[in-house]
């Protein structure tokens, strides 16, 4: 017993063979080798020697539990599930059997039930640590972030220290804004832990420190080198690096795959290039998120005679934007809890002709899944990432000339798809007001990005602008503004311009702060990470925005939007020009009230606001994809 407790296992199968010997029937000798041989990861045999246990004893509760752990790590989950369920028939308290029921349900997709098991397990067992791990990921995977605070807390209102819990409590508190405190939180959490590493470069990334984030998310990967999801984190987050290029990202995409053995199958092609295609678009973004602005009027704008549509949503928890978004599909799959190989199958399953990936190496994504193949063609959208993949089973890539325009090829894996038009539609909500008059007054100059999009060097490019724009000021705005803490240590690292600068933040939501559109002169967008959405919506709202352009999509996006809305003007090729624009633009009045009295018409005739000329456009650019695929023409990945 004392070799088995402290983990020297096979003096403990020596003890107990020899013990067998004299006492071949003792139940718990069956019982207590029989988990020795399954923690050595024999576990059949284990198995074979914990039912002989069961079957001495049909009573004992700790022999079923473990004969359930055992099924489970042979694949068993039904039978598992049944033993377990035995076993709380004999006493419906055991916490042990409550905590490891529920996780396997969560497994099998039992969410609700699994959730009252946990809470039950964690009432008659308030120490019981693992229940606390257990549920705190359920509630994790639901976005269900206060919750998880509460079941991270102990009685005495302390923190578990259990790896699982910390993670889990860390995520919680990044994504309610509180950062700050969750990197505390994971100081005291196992600095061997690839979740740990990967998690603490998800903060730091959004703390700005984006080179921190590298080193952890590249820890992660030498801890745990399959970990898919620290991959996709050291891609993204090469983007908040100002000197990536993109051959760069197409490298590092590259070298990830090079160290794995992936099964890449394929599903047959059938071979009629005019045959209605039959799309499957998978993103976790079809809810109220910036993606979603282009994501509506691409689907409103199918042309069904041509396309028959499927969405795969990775949305946890689904909202009225989700329902309007479902209602013009022709299909939709819940996938937020589906495993790769389940979502593989199941995509193989609908008959998908062309596979579009909506998220790129962004949070939530699939392209896992998408490594076995289950469409013959497989896409992605630079809309939602920036970049290329960097991954063989991504086909094509959709973007347009100004997001890459010719000479980009090279930083793709994927071979190049320009939209004709731009490379999104975007579709205002239609609870915004009404342009409002220009604001009078000393020059404020807006920027309402998230921060951690902008570099020490953007900064320098701030402090360049407000010394060329007399009296003006910035004025920050951002749902990170809304802790004190957080915006105390944003104006920290803003330092230079931090004396001419306000920070606010935006609680109960943008919907209620739109008016701040009518207090600025004009936008400036973020650099080395460009916005879409975040130029778009300035735009609309009569406020000019002031890009700097870049050397790959990522850098690229405030250009390709003023660019489609006619206005190439206000990107700038270089921080010269930059500055010199913004502060010739901020100066001319007659020039910023022309501007908001015509922007919306501008829109309203650009490629941006024509959701069915984009939809004809993606319709035209997949059939020809789809045509090349039937001729079998190949030809060199670019």
């Amino acid at each position: 017993m004392a070799a088995h407790g402290a983990g020297r296992l096979a003096e403990a199968e020596a003890i107990y063979r020899r013990l067998l010997q004299k006492w071949p029937e003792d139940a718990e000798l069956l019982h207590l080798m029989g988990v020795c041989l399954h923690q050595r990861g024999w576990h059949a045999d284990g198995l074979v020697l914990i039912e002989r246990a069961v079957a001495a004893a049909p009573g004992s509760l700790p022999y079923g539990v473990n004969r359930a752990q055992v099924l489970r790590a042979l694949g068993r989950l039904s039978d598992a599930e049944t033993e377990l369920r035995r076993v709380l028939r004999l006493d419906g308290g055991d916490v042990i059997a409550l905590a490891n029921l529920g996780s396997l349900l969560m497994e099998t997709g039992g969410i609700v039930e699994a959730e009252s098991l946990l809470r039950r397990a964690i009432t008659a067992d308030p120490w019981f640590v693992p229940a606390r791990a257990a549920l705190s990921k359920l509630l994790v995977d639901a976005d269900a972030w206060d919750d998880v605070l509460e079941v991270t807390a102990m009685s005495d209102g302390g923190i578990a220290s259990d790896t699982t819990v910390l993670v889990n409590r860390a995520s919680a508190l990044g994504r309610l804004g509180r950062r700050l405190e969750a990197v505390e939180t994971l100081d005291a959490a196992d600095p061997a832990s690839a979740a740990v590493h990967n998690n603490l470069g998800n903060l730091l990334r959004d703390l700005g420190n984006w080179p921190s984030a590298q080193a952890h998310y590249r820890r992660a990967l030498e801890l745990e080198p399959g970990l898919f999801v620290a991959h996709s984190n050291v891609m993204f987050t090469m983007l908040f690096d100002p000197a990536t290029t993109g051959g760069a990202m197409l490298a590092e995409g590259r070298r990830w795959e090079a160290t794995r053995a992936l099964a890449l199958g394929a599903r047959p092609l059938a071979r009629d290039p005019d045959k209605r295609l039959r799309l499957g678009y998978v993103s976790p973004d079809f809810k109220e998120h910036a993606v979603a602005y282009f994501s509506e009027p691409l689907l409103r704008g199918h042309d069904r005679s041509a396309v028959e549509v499927i969405c795969y949503s990775g949305t946890a928890r689904p909202d009225k934007t989700t329902e309007r978004l479902r209602s013009l599909a022709d299909g939709w799959v819940d996938i937020h809890r589906m495993g790769d190989r389940t979502l593989a199958e199941r995509i193989r399953a609908d008959g998908i002709d062309i596979l579009i990936d909506l998220a790129g190496h962004t949070q939530g994504n699939r392209l896992l899944a998408m490594s076995e193949r289950p469409a013959p063609v497989q896409v992605s959208a630079v809309l939602g990432y920036g970049g290329s993949t960097g991954l063989s089973w991504m086909d094509w890539v959709l973007t347009d000339g100004v997001l890459t325009p010719p000479g980009f090829e090279d930083q793709f894996s994927e071979r190049v798809m320009r939209l004709e038009g731009s490379f999104g539609a975007f579709l205002p909500r239609t609870d915004w007001p009404e342009v409002a008059p220009a604001p009078t007054g000393p020059p404020v100059l807006g920027c309402f990005s998230d921060p951690s999009r902008v570099d020490g060097a953007q900064v320098e490019l701030w402090r360049s602008v407000l010394d060329a724009v007399p009296g003006s000021r910035l004025l920050f705005k951002h749902g990170t503004y809304d802790d004190p803490k957080m915006a105390a240590y944003w104006r920290g690292l803003f330092g230079l311009v931090a004396d001419r600068a306000d920070f606010e933040g935006v609680k109960g939501g943008w919907g209620a702060h739109m008016g701040v559109y009518g207090r600025v002169r004009l936008v400036l967008d973020t650099w080395p990470v460009s916005g879409a959405t975040s130029a778009l919506i300035p735009l609309w709202m009569g406020v000019p925005v002031v890009t700097l352009s870049g050397g790959h999509a990522g850098q690229r996006f405030g250009t390709a939007v003023v660019t489609a809305a006619g206005l190439p003007e206000l990107s700038a090729a270089t921080p010269r020009d930059y500055v010199r624009l913004v502060a010739e633009l901020a100066n001319d009045r007659e020039r910023l009230a022309e501007l908001r009295r015509s922007l919306r018409d501008r829109l309203r005739e650009s490629p941006l606001l024509d959701g069915p000329g984009h939809a004809r456009a993606v319709e035209k650019a997949l059939r020809t994809i789809w045509r090349d695929a039937c001729a079998n023409t190949g030809g060199d990945r670019k």
